[in-house]
């Protein structure tokens, strides 16, 4: 009901079982399974430019971030690190782009499931992979999304 992800429960289960059941084949089985939520954070670093105020930057920059990903990730889908750069550089006040990472956020109000961001970064480092029966969110925008201005 707040937008979050949440486990489904098995009336749900059992209903979308049923309903698939109609349309499936008849050696074909039907396992529905939890997907694992992983809360995930992203902190930048830039620098702003010389005419205008850090603390516009960082505003700005944040938003930017919200902006790109004010949306729900798929289960499986990566996170690019690239589309964060990219929302960051978009923004006149920005004069360069740092450093981005992504970090995880367990426990809490956020999920138990602790996810290894550096051991799933892609070999040059510009996206971070997730297992196909995860997906990541980023729970809460206004505390998740942290950003520095040099």
């Amino acid at each position: 009901s707040n937008g979050f992800f949440t486990v489904a429960n098995n009336t749900i289960k059992e209903n979308l079982k049923t309903w698939l059941s109609r349309v499936k084949m008849i050696n074909d089985t039907i396992d529905i399974l939890d997907g694992k939520v992983i809360n995930i954070g992203i902190r930048f670093s830039v620098k702003s430019t010389q005419q205008e105020n850090k603390y516009t930057a960082l505003n700005e920059g944040i938003q930017a971030v919200k902006n790109q990903f004010n949306r729900k990730f798929e289960i499986g889908e990566p996170i690019y690190l690239t589309d964060v750069q990219t929302a960051l550089q978009s923004v006149s006040s920005i004069a360069d782009v740092k450093k981005v990472t992504i970090f995880n956020r367990v426990g809490g109000v956020y999920s138990d499931i602790s996810f290894d961001v550096d051991v799933n970064k892609s070999a040059d480092g510009r996206y971070v992979m997730i297992p196909e029966d995860q997906i990541f969110e980023i729970k809460y925008p206004n505390a998740d999304i942290i950003g520095t201005v040099l």
